[in-house]
This record gives C-alpha cells, structure tokens and sequence, in this order.
C-alpha cells in the first residue's frame, strides 16, 4: 500500500464530507427558520448548549485518533480509520452549521459567524491530512 493511495482515500472522503454537508446545510437552515422556538432565545441558548456538547464530542474524538496507529497495508483498517474520522469530521461539519444557524436566529445575520465556522472546518480538515503527513514519516522509518 503505497501513502499516495491512502491520500487519495483521504481526499476522496473529505470530499464526499464537504459534499453531503453542503447537501445537509439548506435542510438545517430551513428548520432552523421555520422551528417553533426561533423566537425563544432561551430555548435556543439550551439547543445551542446541547449541540456544543456534540461538537466537543466530535473535537475529542477527531483530535483523540492518529492515522499513526493503523497500518497502512491493512485495507481494513484503513477503511475504519476513514469511517471514524469521516464521521467525526461530518458530526462536527453538522453542528457547526447548526450552532451558526441558531446563533442567526438570536443576533441575526453576521458574516463574521460563516467565517469562523468556515476556518475551524478547514482546520479540522488541514489536522486530517497533517496526521496522515506523520503516519507517512512514520513508515519511512
């Protein structure tokens, strides 16, 4: 199993992430504009507390995992390595955008909310190909 198949595995799955996000947000919005609590700031302040919770969850277990620990000829533990970031990564892509939504509802639009929520998935995303750079030198040992 050379590194360059395990990267384009990687690409593909964050690929298809972004993809089924995009997909997810336009529901996420139009709920979040038609709920029975948005004009309940207390109601969305405790939503909002209980998606955080998810999104602490998904951090831990994103940043918890290193590609380090699999072996890269070992097909399934590539996929299971993939699943689980994958997961991790769309839980996490999901809350944001549910958390960015309810906090529109409370102060309203501000651009500065889609820029953070944008940059933090990309960091997650740069975390994911920098941890598959070290199972990479890793092997070269």
């Amino acid at each position: 199993m050379s590194m360059k198949q395990i990267l384009k595995e990687n690409i593909l799955k964050n690929i298809l992430i972004v993809v089924i996000l995009i997909l997810i947000y336009f529901p996420i919005h139009t709920y979040t504009e038609n709920s029975s609590f948005n004009k309940d700031n207390t109601a969305i302040g405790n939503v909002i507390i209980a998606v955080s919770l998810f999104s602490v969850c998904a951090c831990f277990g994103n940043f918890g995992f290193t590609y380090e620990k699999i072996n890269p000829k070992n097909r399934f533990q590539r996929i299971i390595a993939h699943t689980t970031t994958g997961l991790l990564m769309l839980v996490l892509g999901i809350t944001l955008m549910f958390t960015a939504e309810l906090i529109f509802l409370t102060i309203g639009y501000f651009i500065l909310i889609h820029v953070i929520v944008f940059l933090l998935y990309i960091a997650c995303i740069g975390y994911d190909f920098w941890d598959l750079y070290r199972l990479e030198e890793e092997h070269k040992k």
